[in-house]
């Protein structure tokens, strides 16, 4: 089975210098998508000057322990929100801190997700085939941490891109600068990550794999 690897960068719009990682991890690394958050004062300009070469999706951002109700709500405004700054429909769907892995969120998640024609994260098998089961498409394995701080070291990463399972894969990743507006935990270890990202040795441990890069856009059609 042909192995895609999504590399998907979460937190566009969250800061400025982080932008500008999951930027340069695209444009100089392996990084093929992001999530965007859309109601930080950096969103639009965040949204408007990704290139399209990256697929964007929405990073949804919602109080712990919503109900039903609130979250749809929130979904869609902020489905409406991304459409208003990047003229376009997000390519996929996933949230802040998993937030649609929390008991009785998923629902929601996955009605948007189905809605929209886009795919959900899934964080582990019994989530994937849930979602598949409702009808949204999902990647076949998903890899990554985020406590651990940083996930993807040099080393980590190589590793994991020389025996990568068949099929999509979903990849997240927080590259990026050190944050200069935020206050966040996880700051200086966003460039650990964005150096594994961008170091030529991750393509030759990909390809040396018999492995090729993808984006949602494309290699999810056939479960829609």
């Amino acid at each position: 089975m042909q192995t895609v690897l999504i590399v998907n960068a979460d937190d566009l719009g969250y800061d400025p210098a982080i932008d500008r990682g999951i930027l340069e991890a695209h444009g100089r690394g392996i990084v093929t998508a992001a999530t965007a958050m859309v109601d930080t004062p950096f969103a639009g300009r965040a949204l408007a000057e990704a290139p399209v070469t990256l697929d964007l999706g929405l990073h949804v951002v919602v109080p712990p322990e919503s109900g039903e109700a609130r979250l749809r709500e929130e979904i869609a405004r902020q489905l409406d929100r991304f459409r208003a700054l990047r003229g376009a429909a997000p390519t996929h769907l996933d949230s802040h801190r998993h937030a649609h892995a929390v008991p009785g969120a998923l629902l929601p998640f996955a009605e948007a997700a189905r809605r929209e024609g886009i795919p959900l994260r899934a964080l582990e098998g019994g989530m994937r085939d849930t979602l598949r089961a409702w009808g949204v498409a999902t990647a076949d394995a998903f890899l990554g941490d985020a406590a651990l701080r940083p996930c993807w070291t040099r080393e980590r990463l190589l590793a994991t891109l020389a025996a990568l399972p068949g099929g999509v894969i979903e990849l997240m990743c927080h590259p990026g600068h050190a944050p200069t507006h935020v206050r966040t935990s996880f700051a200086a270890e966003r460039e650990t990550e964005l150096v594994a990202l961008c170091d030529p040795a991750a393509l030759t441990a990909l390809e040396s794999g018999g492995a090729v890069l993808g984006r949602f856009a494309t290699a999810l059609q056939s479960q829609r």
